[in-house]
């Protein structure tokens, strides 16, 4: 509970100031897969930089917290690239590295990888998606011990860009 409380602060405090934020989003959805029957919470920051393989990309910080028998709580980073194919519309990709508060049935080391996929529309400077987030230790290529059944989301984000 703290650490929500210090990371929600961290992000609102940044939001406060427009010359460093590019973009705050809230973000909900339902479990898939292994995760079916919770729900996930996320609030992520966003800020821009330069061009990655001829895209636009940007630098993700995010909290999320999801319910559920394996309940948990992630502050992660990622880098991610944005491909606008339409005027307004977009596809984005994340990836990037994230820290659980605690293992589980689903999650069996507290060092995560967390990939993030959506659908972008804008509506001047506020943004509405729909996204799948997953978390993973990635077992299944390094050979962590522990379980990696995975955490998965469909989720739907409301954004403001500044």
């Amino acid at each position: 509970m703290q650490l929500r409380i210090v990371v929600a602060a961290l992000l609102f405090s940044l939001a406060a100031f427009p010359v460093f934020a590019d973009g705050v989003f809230v973000e909900a959805g339902t479990g898939l897969l292994y995760s079916t029957g919770t729900n996930a919470t996320l609030a992520r920051y966003q800020h821009d930089t330069s061009r990655l393989f001829g895209l636009e990309s940007f630098y993700e910080a995010s909290y999320a917290s999801w319910s559920g028998l394996d309940h948990n709580e992630a502050i992660g980073f990622a880098r991610g690239l944005r491909w606008e194919y339409e005027r307004n519309v977009s596809l984005t990709a994340d990836m990037g590295a994230a820290h659980i508060t605690r293992t589980t049935g689903h999650l069996g080391t507290p060092f995560q990888f967390v990939f993030r996929f959506s659908w972008d529309k804008r509506f001047g400077p506020a943004d509405l998606s729909v996204g799948w987030i997953h978390y993973s230790n990635g077992k299944f290529i390094f050979h962590w011990a522990g379980t990696n059944d995975s955490e998965n989301f469909l989720t739907l984000s409301l954004g403001m860009f500044f």
